[in-house]
C-alpha cells in the first residue's frame, strides 16, 4: 500500500512539474511575442504611449484574477512604500526595454535582458548580505565576460542600444530584490496590480508631450502588445506555483531561441556569431546561478 501511495505521490510531482514547463515555455514564447510586435511598431511610436498600452491593456486577462480577490481590495496593502520602489524601478526597466528594442535586434536585445539574475546575484550580496559562493562567483564573472564579448566595437549604433538594455537589466535586479522582500506578505496579483497602474499612469501622462495617432493596425498592434504582456505574465506566475523557481527560472533563457526566430522571420536579421556566443555563455551561467541558489537552499535546509 506504501509504495503505491509512493508512487501516486512521484506521478503527481511529475504532472505538476510537467505542467510548468509547459507554461513556463509558453510564458517566455508569449513574452517574445510581446517584444516582436513593439519593435514592428517602429520608432514613431513614443516609448511612454507604448509603456501605456503595455500596462493598460494587460489588465484585460488579468481582469479575471483582479475581481477573484475582490476588485478595489487588491491595492490594500501594509507596505505601500516598497510598492512605490518596486514600481518605480520595474517602470524605469520597462521604459528602457521599450527603448533597447528601438536600437537592437531582438536576439540581441534579449540576450542582455537576461543579464538581470547576473546582476541581482550581485546586489543581493550587498543589499540583502547574502553569501555568494565560489561557484555563483565564477558564474556571474563568466556571465559578465559573455556581455563584455557581445559589446564589442560596433559602427552601427548598436553600442548605445546595448548599454540602454543593461540598464534595463540592472534595474530589473532591482525589482528582483523588492519582490523578495514583497512576496513575503503580499499576494502576486496586488504586487502586479500596483506596478500595472504604475506604469499605465506614467505612460498616460507622457502622451500629452509625445503621441502618434495610430491607424487601425498599429492599434492593434498596440492592444495586442498590452494583452500578450498579461496573458504571458499569468502563465508565468502560474508555472511558479506548480513547480520550484530553479525548475522554471532556467526556462526563461528559452526566449533566446524565439527571440531568433523571430529576427529572422521578421527582421531578416541574422544574429552575429559573437552575440551567439555571448547570448549562450550568458543564458548558461545565469542557469547555473539559479541552480547553485537552488542547491545552497538544500543544504542549509538540510542542516537545520
Amino acid at each position: 500500500m506504501e509504495s503505491r501511495l509512493e508512487a501516486t505521490t512521484a506521478n503527481l510531482t511529475q504532472d505538476s512539474v510537467s505542467t510548468a514547463v509547459k507554461l513556463a515555455i509558453l510564458s517566455t514564447g508569449i513574452f517574445s511575442v510581446m517584444f516582436a510586435l513593439i519593435k514592428m511598431l517602429g520608432p514613431e511610436y513614443p516609448s511612454g504611449q507604448v509603456l501605456f498600452c503595455r500596462s493598460f491593456f494587460a489588465v484585460i486577462p488579468l481582469f479575471p484574477a483582479i475581481m477573484k480577490n475582490g476588485g478595489w481590495q487588491v491595492f490594500k496593502t501594509s507596505r505601500p512604500g516598497m510598492h512605490l520602489t518596486r514600481s518605480a524601478m520595474g517602470l524605469i526597466s520597462a521604459f528602457l526595454c521599450i527603448e533597447a528594442l528601438r536600437w537592437l535586434p531582438l536576439s540581441e536585445a534579449t540576450s542582455l535582458f537576461y543579464t538581470a539574475p547576473l546582476i541581482t546575484t550581485v546586489l543581493s550580496f550587498f543589499l540583502l548580505k547574502e553569501k555568494l559562493s565560489p561557484l555563483k562567483l565564477m558564474a556571474v564573472m563568466a556571465g559578465f565576460a559573455g556581455v563584455l564579448y557581445m559589446l564589442q566595437p560596433q559602427s552601427n549604433g548598436n553600442l548605445t542600444g546595448a548599454l540602454i538594455a543593461l540598464g534595463s537589466a540592472l534595474c530589473a535586479g532591482f525589482v528582483a530584490i523588492e519582490l523578495r522582500r514583497l512576496s513575503e506578505t503580499e499576494k502576486s496579483i496586488t504586487i502586479v496590480a500596483f506596478f500595472m497602474s504604475a506604469c499605465s499612469l506614467a505612460g498616460l501622462l507622457t502622451m500629452p508631450f509625445a503621441f502618434t495617432m495610430p491607424d487601425l493596425k498599429d492599434a492593434l498592434i498596440l492592444l495586442a502588445i498590452g494583452i500578450t504582456g498579461g496573458i504571458a505574465q499569468i502563465f508565468m506566475t502560474e508555472a511558479y506555483k506548480f513547480a520550484p523557481a530553479s525548475t522554471v527560472a532556467p526556462l526563461n533563457y528559452t526566449s533566446l531561441i524565439w527571440a531568433t526566430l523571430f529576427d529572422a522571420l521578421l527582421f531578416a536579421k541574422i544574429p552575429a556569431w559573437h552575440t551567439l556566443l555571448g547570448a549562450l555563455a550568458v543564458a548558461c551561467c545565469g542557469i547555473l546561478v539559479v541552480k547553485a541558489g537552488k542547491h545552497e537552499e538544500t543544504r542549509v535546509s538540510a542542516k537545520t
